[in-house]
């Protein structure tokens, strides 16, 4: 009976002792998960941040395009406006000078 006792005793200790391997597998399982987790999660990030800054430089540029665009138009349309002003100045400039000189002998 003593016997069976210690074989019981022994094979208990086995079981523990591959439970406690076991464990230590798993832990070390865990670490190397979480190792790849934070890794592929840095480059996720850093993939993510690239594309951020590209599609943000590439809205810059199209904004300052449109900008430029926008601007030179205001430009062209200021310079015909101005052109018109200084046609309708020329083209009336002695009328409007022959009306204020009678507005201004008639008081």
């Amino acid at each position: 009976m003593e016997k069976a006792v210690d074989e019981v005793i022994s094979r208990l200790a086995e079981i523990e002792d591959t439970a406690n391997r076991m464990n230590e597998a798993v832990e070390v399982r865990k670490k190397e998960i979480s190792a790849e987790m934070e890794a592929k999660t840095r480059e996720f990030d850093e993939a993510l941040a690239a594309d951020t800054r590209k599609k943000q430089e590439e809205l810059q540029e199209r904004l300052m395009k449109e900008k430029e665009e926008a601007l030179a138009g205001l430009k062209e349309e200021t310079g015909r406006l101005l052109e018109k002003l200084q046609q309708k100045y020329d083209n009336e400039h002695g009328k409007l000078s022959d009306r204020l000189l009678k507005e201004m002998v008639r008081s």
